[in-house]
């Protein structure tokens, strides 16, 4: 008798032992998984642009309204870390100076000298606007 306990002892605790691993490996491993799909990444304003257009866009970085030139020509002159770029404009009140800027995909309704945003543009040529989030 004393052997057969002596032989079933170390199998009942080992037979416990993995039961209880198994548990606690399995209660783990849903841990991490719930953690891992609640932590979603946050994108930034100009891949959630990209995103949205659905086409691989190039980030030219913050813009500048520099000049605008309200009498013949209307327009307005954006300016970049590289370069300018001129842009037709209409103006939407000429009492505040506002105007807007509609060859700018994504922009909002009304700009004034000075305003600062994000600036994109595809490979045709075309330009987009996303806000910079300080």
């Amino acid at each position: 008798m004393k052997k057969k306990i002596i032989i079933l002892l170390p199998i009942i605790f080992i037979g416990i032992s993995a039961i209880l691993i198994n548990q606690t490996r399995s209660t783990r491993n849903d841990y991490r998984e719930n953690l891992e799909t609640s932590t979603s990444v946050e994108l930034s304003a100009f891949e959630q642009l990209q995103k949205a257009t659905n086409k691989e866009l190039i980030d030219l970085g913050e813009a500048l309204i520099s000049f605008v030139h309200f009498d013949d020509v209307n327009a307005a002159t954006v300016t970049t870390e590289t370069k300018d770029i001129t842009f037709p404009l209409t103006v939407t009140d000429p009492e505040l100076n506002n105007f807007s800027i509609e060859t700018l995909i994504a922009s909002p309704e009304s700009f004034i000298i000075g305003d600062t945003f994000g600036l994109a543009t595809d490979q045709s040529g075309e330009f987009y606007y996303y806000p910079l989030i300080n």
